[in-house]
């Protein structure tokens, strides 16, 4: 059931040509014909129950009918088989993947702007995290200025909201003290937990916001080197960057490569979006 919850959870899924075969069949001998894929799972159709088993972890080669492009998946999860006429649908769930077959498999889902932006909606972050081993980093010097800035806009917006949880946190630790010397019947439940959602909401946008830049600066590290692969790579990253980046966040980071610093940049985006 837990491994259900993960596999339903996931963005949305889209029908796509592609052949699915073991990891040592490099010719595709006898691939099985690809269903639907999303960002972290794909699924495919299968003869024969035993082939691949629900819990089990397999080495998939994947290619692309309508480019050529083959790609190999490491860690792939089985979460299901289910019975659909005379053939088993096999679902499965991409547990780790390298920036290559990232690139790869964002290829084969977001193939024109409708898909991605279904897929993106219901999309998670951790769907474009990748393993460091195997993932080359790239050798332009302006992917690290881009990831840099990134960095610099995550300290900064860390700094710039440390009054706002300080403010928060002592409410919280005053509402505490004053539950704990209120006699019995007479504690403001309602007040207490309402100081405590204030503090959640403010902790879970701090931790996303801030993971988000981080992400994008990982994502900019790894920029392939490959002129095809760059701007898929770019198309990829403007995806996530729309997805997971706040309006201020995308803001400040286009001042920033107009030459403001970050903590200038963030002030600067703040305002003009009370403007507008």
């Amino acid at each position: 059931m837990i491994q259900m919850d993960l596999e339903q959870r996931q963005s949305s899924r889209f029908p796509r040509s592609f052949l699915v075969t073991d990891h040592d069949d490099e010719t595709f001998s006898e691939p099985f014909e690809g269903f639907d894929v999303n960002l972290t799972g794909l699924s495919f159709w299968l003869d024969d129950a035993d082939l691949f088993l629900p819990g089990q972890q397999v080495s998939l080669r994947i290619k692309n009918t309508e480019t050529d492009e083959i790609y190999c998946l490491e860690r792939v999860e089985v979460v299901h088989q289910r019975a659909s006429g005379e053939r088993l649908l096999c679902g499965c769930h991409i547990t780790q993947v390298s920036s290559a077959q990232l690139l790869s498999h964002h290829r084969i889902v977001m193939t024109d702007a409708k898909s991605a932006l279904v897929s993106m909606q219901n999309s998670e972050m951790t769907e474009f995290d990748f393993i460091d081993d195997g993932s080359a980093l790239s050798t332009d010097e302006g992917d690290f200025q881009e990831a840099s800035m990134a960095l610099n806009l995550a300290v900064s917006q860390l700094q710039s909201s440390r009054q706002w949880g300080s403010t928060l946190l002592q409410d919280l630790e005053d509402s505490i003290k004053h539950a704990q010397g209120a006699k019995q019947g007479q504690v403001d439940i309602e007040t207490l937990n309402e100081v405590f959602q204030q503090f959640s909401r403010y902790y879970n946008h701090m931790s996303d916001t801030t993971l988000s830049l981080g992400m994008l600066a990982k994502l900019l590290a790894h920029t392939p080197d490959d002129l095809g692969d760059r701007q898929g790579w770019k198309t990829l990253i403007a995806d996530f960057e729309n997805r997971f980046l706040t309006e201020q966040q995308q803001v400040a980071y286009d001042f920033m490569h107009q030459g403001l610093s970050a903590d200038e940049a963030l002030k600067i985006a703040t305002e003009y979006l009370n403007e507008h």
